[in-house]
């Protein structure tokens, strides 16, 4: 053995003491950690509840003032002649001149000789009414005279009594006389049939068709031309029933004159005037649209581009007055007739209205709001009247 000593381990030690001697070490931390943090805790500002705000909604609004407008009136129609006729022949012949402005769309003036029909037949006519007128008159002078003469001896051998027609030859006369009136009816009438050989314009116009031309033989009541009138032209201008009212033609009796605007998409920047004429008895069968007749006074020389027949034209006509109404646009109006308002407390009020007219942009009220009343035009979804509001910034 040696000389070293045995030492044995100190008395109570285990390997329980030594896992004891572990944990309280990690146990302090989690001791004082835990501390620590309640201490912060109990530190930290306390967060104030917050309360229940309410959100008010901001708009914005107009205010409107009354004016006094005028409503006009639009629509549309077709130009075409007031007077249109067909030009016939009055006598038979041969044709044996046409006018230079004989053809279709040429104009004229009242009076120039569009056409000539061969007239020798009707000049020999009137030679023989001429001999006959002659010759009838020579037959009255005698019977006359004789009549004249047959008085004279009736005073002159001292017959007593009064005469009688017969033997005055009055009869006589009388069928002379008549034979004359005859014989110049006949010469007046040749004179006619003379006169008719040429066919003089009637008015100042164009021609719209051409129906013979030179060299043509042509019988009584042969179609020459179709010719139409350049004096007035029409439009039949459709109205509604509010376009009647609001023009104020339901009440008119010819005795106004009312003057229209006339403008065509085909002639830019030029407008002609015309006048109403007449409003038609009846509606269209059809449509129930109602027809006013505009008249146009010298269509083709009234501006410095002609109006031609059968323009489509749109035309304007100034309406009645609605005096102190609120123009309002039509988005501000809801469809039961109504505007919000922003109302002097400060919350959303619905107004009644009564709208007077109205055009596809603007409602024109007559009705249920003032000049101060604030409009609101923001749109609002899910609020109602009596709802709290703000005006924007």
């Amino acid at each position: 053995m040696s000389n070293q000593e045995y030492q044995l381990p100190p008395m109570g030690t285990s390997k329980g003491s030594n896992k004891a001697n572990k944990i309280i070490p990690v146990m302090i931390v989690l001791l004082v950690t835990a501390v620590l943090t309640f201490v912060m805790i109990q530190m930290k500002p306390k967060e104030q509840k917050k309360e229940n705000t309410k959100l008010v909604p901001a708009v914005e609004v107009i205010q409107v003032s009354p004016v006094d407008y005028t409503v006009p009136i639009k629509s549309d129609g077709l130009i075409v002649p007031k007077t249109k006729i067909d030009i016939s022949a009055e006598t038979s012949g041969r044709i044996i001149y046409v006018s230079d402005n004989f053809s279709n769309g040429d104009s004229f003036i009242k009076g120039d000789i569009l056409v000539k029909i061969d007239p020798v037949d009707y000049e020999l006519a009137i030679t023989r009414a001429q001999a006959n007128v002659a010759a009838q008159q020579a037959n009255l002078d005698l019977q006359q005279a004789k009549s004249d003469l047959a008085k004279s001896d009736w005073k002159k051998y001292g017959k007593k009594g009064k005469p009688n027609a017969l033997n005055l030859n009055l009869p006589q006369v009388a069928s002379a006389k008549a034979a004359l009136s005859g014989a110049h009816a006949d010469l007046k009438l040749a004179k006619r049939n003379l006169q008719k050989t040429t066919v003089i314009a009637p008015f100042s116009g164009v021609i719209l068709s051409k129906m013979v031309d030179l060299g043509q033989f042509v019988n009584m009541s042969t179609p020459l031309a179709s010719v139409a009138s350049t004096q007035i032209a029409e439009i039949r201008m459709s109205l509604s029933d509010e376009q009647l009212h609001n023009s104020g033609l339901d009440k008119f009796d010819g005795s106004q004159k009312i003057t229209v605007s006339i403008s065509s998409e085909e002639v830019q920047g030029v407008q002609w005037v015309g006048t109403v004429a007449r409003i038609e008895a009846q509606r269209d069968a059809k449509t129930l649209f109602n027809y006013a007749i505009i008249e146009v006074a010298q269509p083709f020389t009234q501006q410095s581009t002609a109006l031609r027949f059968n323009t489509f034209v749109n035309v304007n006509l100034a309406g009645r007055t609605l005096h102190q109404v609120y123009p309002i646009e039509r988005g501000y109006v809801t469809l039961d007739n109504k505007v919000k308002v922003f109302s002097s407390k400060s919350k959303l009020i619905y107004k009644d209205i009564k709208i007077e007219y109205a055009d596809e942009h603007y409602n024109y009220i007559s009705s249920g709001i003032n000049a101060n009343d604030k409009i609101i035009i923001t749109g609002l979804s899910h609020i109602k009247a009596g709802d709290e509001l703000k005006l924007t910034q």
